[in-house]
């Protein structure tokens, strides 16, 4: 995976414990938007970044008719999402 670390503008809804579960987000690419829905959660962590505390998402999704899994990561501070690795 390549770590390219951009913000990006994401739906996600929250359970009742405080889990969060992300559905789709929008990424700018030259000038436009692309909106990737995830397909698969395949793993939820909690790492400290700078003092930081962050929601580390492992997920899925078919974007360019290809299966990818990329690492999406929320800053529970600052309330911003970030897609880390693709």
């Amino acid at each position: 995976m390549k770590v390219v670390a951009k913000s990006i503008e994401m739906i996600a809804y929250f359970k009742s414990d405080g889990m969060i579960n992300p559905i789709k987000f929008r990424i700018q690419e030259d000038n436009s938007y692309k909106v990737i829905k995830i397909n698969k959660i395949i793993s939820t962590d909690i790492e400290k970044l700078c003092g930081n505390k962050m929601m580390v998402f492992t997920c899925s999704a078919f974007i360019n008719n290809t299966e990818k899994i990329f690492e999406i990561k929320y800053d529970v501070e600052k309330c911003k999402w970030m897609l880390f690795k693709i």
